[in-house]
């Protein structure tokens, strides 16, 4: 195909492939971008189109672009629905100001723990330490680690539990 074959073909298709894509998305403009990249696709491989398939390929071309540019908006659709929908929500003065509550009431139980417990909690969970690493510092084992953190959980489920019930 030469360039005075796709000249022809641009004038002859474009506006049937418009109308055709039109069928599938509604937007106007965006229309004339799909039929625009068929075309786009037509150029870049001008010397292994044969003239003879020329339509099929465009309409081909402009079906799949079509479908695939749906598809984008459906999932960016998704996306905004799903964040309208939680993030918003989860971000709300009150929620802040409630999660910010329960965190002073459950360091107030923390504080309320014996030693090492205590502080066993707070270099693994808030420090961010690991179990081996806290037991080198203190001198015990991994397993007595382990017993502290599950006494200190234990403890903070059933403040958990008892906040649940008032």
């Amino acid at each position: 195909m030469n360039r005075e074959e796709f000249e022809h073909a641009f004038r002859s298709h474009y506006s049937q492939l418009v109308s055709y894509v039109r069928t599938m998305v509604a937007d106007e403009e965006e229309c004339h971008d799909i039929v625009g990249m068929a075309f786009e696709g037509v150029w870049k491989n001008l010397d292994r189109i044969d003239t003879s398939t020329l339509r099929g390929y465009l309409y081909s071309s402009a079906h799949h672009l079509a479908i695939n540019r749906l598809r984008k908006q459906k999932l960016h659709q998704q996306y905004v629905d799903y964040y309208r929908n939680n993030a918003v929500t989860a971000f709300t003065d009150e929620a802040l100001q409630a999660y910010d509550e329960r965190m002073a009431m459950a360091m107030k139980v923390v504080d309320t723990l014996k030693e090492p417990t205590r502080t066993i909690l707070i270099c693994c969970y808030i420090d961010g330490k690991m179990y081996r690493e806290v037991a080198e510092e203190m001198g015990v084992s991994v397993s007595m680690i382990k017993k502290h953190i599950g006494k200190a959980l234990k403890t903070l489920d059933e403040f958990r539990q008892k906040m649940l019930k008032s």
